[in-house]
């Protein structure tokens, strides 16, 4: 997690007479503690930066309230991951400065391209995904519209199966991808197709991806590399996510009150399949977006 200590030096580092400062806060703690500071400090740091580019670029004409909180999940996640990687050094720099020795870091082959900037170079839209043999690209959706505009099909099919509207099970979907655009990557860089944001438990046995993902556990955020499943089709991944919300039986309850998509979404939250609080409410927010643009898909 970002501490609320590392987040209030954050300001007093910027202007780089306040390293002493946070030498003495973390004077008192392990090596391998000094390590954790030292990459809050710089994913804080990476969520300033990318905050500052954000707002540089300027507001899109399809930008609201909600695309922007998924927006913003997301930048959180991209600095929580790129300074667990070490990638820009400013850990590591850290570090040095706390008086204890920087990991070793995986180098990296140029040839074969660095790895560890494919979710940066996502940020902006600007990178498309590889395909494998077997596997198609994934859809390039410009817009939230696009988004729901092609997958309305398949979420349509997968709504009827759990008794509630396509317009719940597309505000999942928009919600976990930031309305398609960070769906993450197999780790030979092409598309896992995980629209849902569902993990490989031991009980799946089809091809599966890891990535680093945020949860909460006793109101507190902690940074995790899960295992999480993979598909061969964005398709795929909406008919799973039916398979697994009708398959699982804590899900009984939101199935119960399917026909009512705030409670299927509320039900959903409170069985277990997001850690954040304020999934539930997040998700709806999503899907009255949603509902105002199937009006026009009919």
């Amino acid at each position: 997690m970002i501490n609320e200590k590392t987040a209030e030096l954050a300001s007093v580092y910027t202007d780089f007479n306040g390293i002493s400062q946070l030498k003495a806060e973390a004077g008192k703690q392990s090596d391998a503690a000094k390590r954790e500071t030292a990459h809050q400090f710089e994913a804080l740091f990476l969520q300033m930066m990318i905050k500052s580019m954000r707002e540089a670029g300027g507001k899109g004409i399809l930008d609201s309230n909600q695309t922007e909180m998924a927006r913003d999940m997301y930048d959180q996640q991209l600095a929580i991951s790129l300074s667990k990687k070490g990638s820009i050094g400013i850990a590591d720099m850290v570090m040095r400065q706390l008086g204890v020795e920087p990991e070793k870091h995986n180098t990296v082959d140029t040839a074969k391209g660095d790895t560890r900037f494919s979710f940066a170079t996502n940020l902006w839209g600007s990178a498309p995904q590889s395909p494998t043999a077997g596997k198609q690209a994934l859809p390039d959706w410009k817009s939230p519209e696009e988004f729901v505009r092609t997958l309305y099909p398949a979420a349509r099919d997968a709504a009827q199966s759990l008794g509630t509207s396509p317009e719940a099970v597309l505000a999942i979907a928009a919600l976990e991808t930031g309305w398609g655009k960070h769906v993450m990557a197999n780790s030979n860089g092409s598309s896992s197709f995980n629209l849902f944001g569902i993990k490989a438990d031991k009980r799946w046995q089809q091809p599966a991806t890891s990535a680093m993902t945020l949860e909460y556990e006793d109101g507190v955020v902690q940074r995790k590399r899960e295992p999480f499943r993979a598909y061969t089709s964005a398709e795929a991944s909406v008919r799973d996510f039916a398979a697994f919300i009708r398959e699982n039986p804590r899900y009984q309850q939101a199935l119960d009150a399917a026909s009512n998509p705030d409670a299927f979404l509320e039900h959903i939250q409170k069985a277990g399949y997001a850690t954040d609080p304020d999934y539930a409410e997040k998700a709806k927010a999503v899907m009255r977006k949603v509902e105002s643009m199937t009006k026009v898909i009919g």
